[in-house]
């Protein structure tokens, strides 16, 4: 009985380690994958106003 309650106090051990450096990674995979995810982003919103600025200066222009 001992011998069980050891392993099993070691399975869970175990089990939490492994676990943890699961979670761990999940976490700087998604902290990356929204890393790059906001670079697009905030590339194509400086491209957008880029455009509504020229377009502004354009109909400034005009009238």
């Amino acid at each position: 009985m001992l011998l069980f309650a050891i392993g099993l106090m070691a399975g869970v051990a175990l089990g939490m380690i492994i676990v943890g450096f699961l979670a761990i990674g999940a976490y700087d995979r998604g902290y990356t994958d929204a890393l790059e995810r906001r670079k697009a982003w905030r590339g194509e919103l400086i491209a957008r106003q880029v455009v509504a600025a020229r377009t502004f200066v354009t109909a400034r222009k005009a009238s």
